[in-house]
């Protein structure tokens, strides 16, 4: 034993039953500032290097815990001080075991000056391998792999009932052969065993070994080479990683979870988020038909705050009393059958809102419930607006067919009742003047002249009505010209502010008409002193302003009043048009019409 504790570069020593020093190592000796082992050996241990404490005063042999592992075989780890054979103190941390020796028990003792603890992490690994013999599972072997120690904690950390049952068998072949997925683990594989073949050091930070009843444990191991006469055998301290790998697992398990759950909430967000800033109507009902969720937007759309109605059926809050119980069996039907009659379709249905009113609403349904959990999601936009413009459009189509008709029906009158009568009467005195030409030649020649002159005067007739149709000056000069015509016909004073370019035909027709019947209603009914057109126009559209300084509180009377018909006009070219008429007097029309990118400008060609 002497020989092998030479060889250990941990300091110790080794005491008999009398506390008589009975070997010190060459790392004790050099620690403790002696020069040969004789300078301690046969010497009381505790008078020779533990007789005082670190303030001077004694420290009584029968305090010291020294004694203990030779007087009641309990071994003993702390940390103290020793006194170097100089006098001066040195701070250790020591391991004390009993040993049996032929007179009793005695005491082997390691320990370790700490002012040398932050050196080198190797040696530490070295020295600690031996300093935890005796609290961590270990065991040693011999050169020929044959365990020859193992203690208590090694001993219940395989499995085993007794040191006995390990003591003189093969490490490797029992407790090392067979790797975790149980095949066969060869020795000359083994790193431990290499330690014995170069007398290097090992440290493994992850390897498994095999219990008693073949079950493995994963460990992490220290191997030290023992110097022998024979060979090098090895100490082996080792760690049973299972309850930390366990408690990693958990740990991975545990941020793994966070992890998801901190990803599942950012997308839960990020969904509720768009839902929130969706400008269509969102709500969610459950396999119950009780709403489950609702966004802002359906909110505004039927009045409702979400916690007034979550939890409520459907049915009875946005859902109108006479279509509720359609809606119900419907619901159930879906459940009992699973026939999907209205999801995934776009329906365009009426809807209730928490006054009461009913609206109209375009809709689709979703299923969105988890297997076994039927849930539905429905995404509704209130259509009022858009079947108001259709039936305004509507309305519009109609009344400009209306106007079509009644201006026909008007031209078709004038030239009854005008230029056709002109014209009859100068072929009946074309006629006569025929028959009178040989008979009366005098009287041939005035009904010649009657047809001329009702001729010219049928031919003005014609070019007032399509004046008042298209007038040529529009078509031939364009819409400044045709206004600057129009303004100086007028009998109060107009201000003109008017592009220097040609618009399109159709552009600058509906202009000139929608400010002729803009200014022929201020003439008639705004009692003004004066008016003024604005026309501007860019890349995008026109832009069209009539004002007056009349009486104001100008409105549209009926749907065939001079307004409608403007808005009409204008609309006919996807236009718009607002009025501001206050009561204190004044009226302003505005109108706006989009210019085609691509079509021909003041081509002169009525469309």
């Amino acid at each position: 034993m002497a020989s092998i504790l030479d060889y250990v570069v941990q300091p110790l020593w080794v005491v008999d039953h009398a506390g008589l020093i009975r070997f010190a190592n060459p790392p004790a000796l050099a620690t403790l500032g002696y020069d040969a082992a004789s300078d301690l050996l046969g010497k009381p241990r505790h008078r020779t290097i533990h007789y005082k404490r670190l303030d001077g005063t004694a420290f009584p042999a029968e305090q010291c815990p020294l004694v203990l592992p030779s007087t009641s075989g309990q071994t003993v780890h702390s940390e103290d001080w020793f006194v170097r054979k100089d006098g001066s103190m040195v701070q250790v941390e020591y391991w004390s075991a009993p040993i049996g020796m032929p007179d009793g028990h005695g005491a082997v003792v390691a320990f370790t000056d700490l002012s040398e603890r932050l050196r080198s992490e190797r040696a530490l690994r070295e020295r600690d391998a031996i300093l935890s013999a005796l609290e961590q599972p270990v065991w040693v072997v011999t050169d020929q792999g044959m365990i020859s120690y193992v203690n208590p904690a090694a001993v219940a950390a395989l499995g085993f009932g007794d040191a006995s049952e390990l003591l003189g068998k093969n490490g490797h072949w029992l407790v090392h052969y067979k790797r975790p997925d149980g095949s066969p683990f060869p020795i000359e594989d083994c790193p431990l065993a290499r330690v014995r073949a170069t007398g290097e050091s090992l440290y493994l930070a992850e390897d498994w070994w095999v219990r008693k009843d073949g079950s493995m444990i994963p460990v992490t191991c220290t191997a030290v080479p023992i110097g022998t006469p024979e060979g090098y055998g090895t100490a082996v301290a080792f760690t049973d990683m299972t309850a930390r790998l366990a408690a990693e697992q958990i740990a991975r398990d545990r941020d793994i979870a966070r992890a998801r759950a901190a990803e599942l909430a950012a997308s839960e967000a990020r969904q509720r988020a768009i839902l929130e800033a969706a400008l269509d109507g969102v709500i969610s009902i459950d396999g119950h038909g009780r709403i489950t969720y609702l966004n802002t937007a359906t909110e505004r759309i039927f009045g409702y705050r979400a916690d007034e109605v979550i939890g409520q059926e459907l049915a009875a809050t946005v859902v109108p009393p006479s279509l509720r119980e359609a809606h119900r069996n419907g619901f159930a039907r879906y459940l009992a059958t699973g026939e999907p009659h209205i999801l995934d379709r776009r329906l365009e249905l009426t809807a209730m809102r928490a006054d009461g009113s009913e609206f109209p609403v375009e809709l689709t349904i979703t299923s969105t419930g988890p297997p076994g959990a039927p849930g539905f999601t429905g995404y509704i936009r209130d259509i009022t607006d858009r079947q108001r413009a259709a039936q305004e459009l509507m309305a519009s189509r109609a009344r400009l067919v209306t106007a079509f008709d009644a201006a026909r029906q008007r031209v078709t009158r004038d030239l009854h009742d005008g230029a056709q009568q002109r014209f009859v009467s100068t072929i009946i005195s074309l006629q006569l003047a025929g028959q009178k030409w040989a008979s009366d030649p005098t009287r041939a020649r005035e009904l010649l002249d009657l047809a001329l002159d009702d001729a010219q005067r049928g031919l003005g007739e014609l070019r007032e009505i399509a004046a008042g149709m298209h007038p040529a000056i529009l078509t031939q000069r364009g819409l400044t010209a045709a206004l600057t015509a129009l303004a100086g016909r007028l009998p109060i004073p107009v201000e003109l502010d008017l592009p220097g370019r040609r618009l399109p035909d159709a552009v600058e027709a509906s202009v000139y008409f929608f400010c002729a019947e803009a200014l022929t209603n201020v003439v008639k009914h705004a009692r003004a002193s004066s008016a003024r057109v604005q026309v501007a126009a860019d890349d995008e559209r026109c832009t069209v302003e009539v004002r007056d300084d009349g009486i104001g509180g100008a409105r549209a009377q009926s749907e065939s009043s001079g307004l409608v018909g403007l808005r009409d006009r204008i609309g006919a070219l996807n236009g718009s048009m607002e009025v501001s008429s206050p009561a204190a007097g004044g009226t302003e029309l505005r109108a706006w019409i989009p210019l085609p990118h691509d079509g021909p400008a003041g081509t002169g060609v009525v469309p």
